[in-house]
């Protein structure tokens, strides 16, 4: 299957029929790995924290959740994901000890309006650092208005 990237924002009215609901945007998201004991590294895309492209987020992206697929070992470790500017301005004390583990948003860098320029998204170790690879899912929306247009 082939890999296509498309540049606009991807819209859906859920079947209803134009003009019949708001259309709204399709969720994103990306599989990222990183240092557990990382301060305020680029993220990588994949499952490697040291190899692949650096995760970037679009402007308006509005991050939504952080799902712990591999996690960091050292009891009670935690992660911070944010930017240069804001370590953990996207998630603040994500347990990457524990797969499974589900965050959601709750940095000062996630507004309604979403995010104003490209940001590259950091990682850092939390209040209790771990050891080793962090890898989840990192999902985002971006922010648009839900005009139709013709």
């Amino acid at each position: 299957m082939a890999t296509t990237t498309f540049q606009g924002v991807v819209r859906s009215n859920g079947g209803a029929g134009k003009g019949n609901s708001t259309p709204s945007v399709v969720t994103m998201s990306e599989v990222i790995s990183f240092n557990a004991a990382g301060s305020n590294v680029a993220v990588r895309i994949g499952t490697s924290a040291t190899a692949g492209n650096t995760f970037k987020l679009p402007i308006g992206a509005v991050p939504i959740a952080f799902s712990v697929v591999a996690a960091s070992t050292g009891a009670g470790s935690t992660c911070d994901i944010g930017s240069s500017a804001d370590p953990d301005g996207f998630f603040n004390e994500i347990a990457s000890v524990t797969k499974g583990t589900l965050k959601g948003a709750d940095g000062a860098l996630v507004v309604a309006g979403g995010i104003t320029a490209i940001t590259e998204v950091t990682a850092s170790a939390g209040a209790t650092a771990g050891t080793g690879t962090v890898t989840g899912v990192f999902t985002y929306t971006v922010a648009d208005s839900g005009a139709e247009s013709n």
